[in-house]
């Protein structure tokens, strides 16, 4: 008889199942919200400039 224990291979077939699963819910929806915070980001730099610029204007007018 052999003695060598026989592998299952349901629970590993599970396993990566789920593990494809979680990988493939997780990295599109990881990429989708990175982009929109890259998009907000540039969006917020934006803002600052347009106040800086318009700060820099009432000082300009309060020394004159």
């Amino acid at each position: 008889m052999d003695k060598t224990p026989k592998v299952q291979w349901q629970p590993i077939v599970e396993l990566v199942v789920v593990l494809l699963t979680i990988l493939g819910s997780t990295i599109p929806l990881y990429l989708h919200t990175d982009s929109k915070l890259e998009h907000a980001l540039t969006g917020i730099r934006e803002e600052m400039r347009d106040f800086h610029g318009r700060l820099c204007a009432i000082e300009e007018r309060q020394r004159k």
